[in-house]
């Protein structure tokens, strides 16, 4: 039995069914990843998504070529979407003439910048607890699903909501819905469904 069998066979039975069809996808994944293919996994909560996580980082570690990949807790996400929309612009004034302002300022800037390419330009995202509360989340979420999708970039994306929460969340930032059908859209395209 491989360690990734053991793992499968340790984990509760409700994620048995879904870490074997994982398992198919990463003995493929080089494929997968050319496609474009990723998974669109519902809830799943904070053990149930470190368990998943865990899994995929393990047999993206055992492949050989290496896959690029990132993983990404929501926390990181949402913060980084408050940094470049709040926090950066809040710095401007005093930049000119506040030192102290300044190195916030870049600083900000670079862990941004880093951030952003790395979300945009690795094999597979994979985006852990998404639950946007704020616009602005969903906008970068929108903003960096698009972008990886116009790449074909794969992106896994796991959410502690079920469909029809993630989509109420979703409107009460964006009351207009074009979020929702934006990021389940392509989302679905691109990916596989589980629960």
């Amino acid at each position: 039995m491989t360690e990734h069998e053991s793992l499968i066979e340790q984990a509760p039975i409700q994620d048995r069914d879904l870490l074997q069809r994982m398992s198919l996808y990463f003995d493929a994944v080089e494929h997968r990843l050319r496609l474009g293919e990723g998974w669109l996994i519902f809830n799943a909560g904070h053990r149930r998504s470190r368990r998943i996580a865990g899994f995929i980082q393990h047999r993206l570690t055992e492949h050989h070529p290496p896959v690029s990949y990132f993983v990404m807790p929501w926390r990181d996400f949402a913060l980084s979407a408050f940094v470049t929309d709040v926090g950066m612009p809040s710095l401007v004034p005093a930049v000119a003439t506040d030192d102290r302002a300044r190195a916030e300022f870049d600083l900000a800037a670079r862990v941004t910048s880093s951030t952003w390419t790395r979300m945009l330009s690795t094999d597979l995202l994979v985006m852990v607890g998404c639950k946007p509360t704020e616009r602005r989340e969903a906008e970068l979420l929108d903003r960096t699903l698009a972008n990886r999708h116009s790449q074909r970039l794969a992106t896994i994306l796991m959410t502690p909501d079920m469909p029809g929460q993630l989509e109420a969340e979703l409107q009460i930032v964006d009351p207009n819905g074009r979020y929702w059908d934006s990021i389940f859209g392509r989302m679905y395209e691109t990916g596989l469904v589980a629960m």
